[in-house]
Parts: structure tokens; sequence; C-alpha cells
């Protein structure tokens, strides 16, 4: 698969310091605003591809002024839908062949949307049976989905803090290497060890992650 990166802008709670220190060093194929991170992206002078959503949260002079750039691609949907704007945009973002996917601006705010918004990582690792990477963003943590095995090196990992989740309902033989709290070929269970995996952290320089069996959710945190 071509190396095609996807940026998808939510209109989650994002602070304007840390968008611009993000997004610095980065460079994607497609930035796809949803619906309010239109308002953001316009704030931090960055021109998305693509925006979608039913725009109840739009000013609509600022969206009028981008529906006379024949560069942006724009899709307006119902309110009333099955799929929230930013599944939508992460739909788009697979179609476009994405081997990347970043969400930022999908968690603060209203719980249930920022839920709606991990559970997409999911849809995402679903449709590409784990081929796209997915990551899901914020000042504080670094989401992801892994199976069968992830190295995490601690000149890259996002925070001090590793947790870990079950994501499907049980992850077996799970083994971890390189870190404080390791484990040999153990099982999480959604329902029976919820909070088994959370703050774990790296004591090499880098940290292996094992699970033969199920999807595991890793969080990468940071206190600051």
């Amino acid at each position: 698969m071509p190396d095609r990166k996807t940026l998808v802008m939510a209109g989650g709670r994002m602070e304007e310091d840390f968008a611009l220190s993000f997004l610095a060093d980065k460079r994607y194929d497609k930035i796809i605003a949803v619906d309010g991170g239109l308002a953001f992206l316009h704030k931090l002078g960055v021109m998305p591809t693509d925006i979608v959503g039913d725009f109840d949260t739009v000013d609509q002079e600022l969206l009028a002024a981008y529906e006379r750039n024949a560069d942006v691609r724009i899709r307006k949907f119902q309110p009333q839908k099955d799929d929230t704007d930013s599944e939508i945009a992460v739909n788009m973002a697979v179609a476009y062949g994405s081997s990347q996917i970043d969400i930022l601006g999908g968690t603060g705010g209203r719980l249930d949307h920022t839920i709606g918004n991990i559970r997409l990582l999911g849809l995402i690792h679903a449709v590409s049976k784990g081929t796209i990477k997915a990551f899901l963003y914020d000042r504080y943590n670094r989401l992801r989905l892994m199976e069968k095995e992830c190295v995490i090196r601690k000149e890259e990992a996002y925070g001090k803090y590793i947790s870990l989740f079950p994501y499907t309902q049980r992850a077996e033989d799970i083994t971890l290497e390189g870190f404080q709290y390791p484990l040999k070929e153990h099982t999480m269970d959604l329902f029976q060890t919820p909070t088994l995996g959370i703050s774990n952290e790296l004591v090499g320089e880098f940290g292996r992650i094992l699970c033969q069996k199920g999807v595991l959710l890793v969080v990468e945190s940071r206190d600051k």
C-alpha cells in the first residue's frame, strides 16, 4: 500500500498550541475537516482538502468561503443520520486508500462522542484487516489498536504511561516484555479484568507487547 496519510480533524476540544506543534512536522495527503473542526483548521491556517458534516456547528459565512474554493470537496449530510460526522470522515479516509489515519479533536467535550471516536479505531481496524495504522491524539494521549505484536520504543513513546485494555471481550496469551509490570501468556477480559493493564511503564529502551488472540487498545499517556 502506498504511504498515504490522512488527517481527520474532528470538532472536539483542542488546544491551539498543541495542534500547531503536532502539525508542524507532519505532512498529509488528505486533510478532512469534520463539521466544527473546520473553524479550528481555519484558525490554524491549515487548508482542508475535504469538509464533511451536517454543519450544525459551522459558521455559515465561513463555510460559504470554502464553497467558493474549487479545490475543496464539500459533502453535506442531514442531521438525522445513522453515522456520526466523524464516522463519515473516517470512511472517506479509508476510501482514499490511506495507509495511516490520524484523528485530532476526537476527545474532550461530550463523552459519547469521545467513546464513539475510540470505537472508530475498531472500524478502521476491521475494514482494513489491520493494514491501516490509525491513531487518536490529544495533548495527553495517543490511542491505537493492536493484535499479534506491537513494539514501543522509549524515545518514540507519547508519554510515561502505557495502558492496555481488551478491545474485544477477551484478549488472550498477552506477554509484556520490557515493562515495569510484565505479563506472561495472560488473558484480559473486558468484564472480569477491566483495569488490569492501566499505568504500566517501560523499564528498557523498548517494550514488546504480544497478543496471540483478540485485539488490545493501547493508550500512551502523559501528565503534562
